[in-house]
């Protein structure tokens, strides 16, 4: 779906959905953002599985907060494998709680 030097998008088949791994920041934001969007089917709730992900600026974790907002109210992105500094922030700024963003314990597997 995208890569560059410090990022690779691409789609997994179980669960449904995409894998970002790398390093997300401002270099590659709207090509994240653009893929994100363009990389999930309409019906069931998107996965998003950040296990590999090294790193994630600002940037990154607006795109993550807006594709939440377009999916709200109907869908729901299901956030997996989100480093824990990440997961702060989101709790931190009260992201966490958005109707249309969960964040997921599991493997991928609810």
């Amino acid at each position: 779906m995208f890569a560059d030097n410090h990022l690779v998008v691409m789609r997994t088949a179980r669960p449904g959905g995409l894998m970002v791994a790398g390093e997300i920041d401002i270099s590659n934001t709207a090509s994240v953002a653009d893929s994100l969007r363009d990389g999930f089917e309409d019906g069931a709730d998107p996965h998003l599985d950040l296990s590999r992900v090294s790193f994630c600026d600002v940037s990154g974790i607006r795109a993550l907060v807006s594709l939440a907002l377009e999916l709200a109210p109907n869908r729901r992105l299901l956030v997996h494998g989100l480093p824990p500094q990440l997961e702060t922030v989101l709790k931190v700024t009260g992201w966490a709680d958005l109707p249309g963003l969960e964040l997921c314990s599991c493997g991928g597997d609810d």
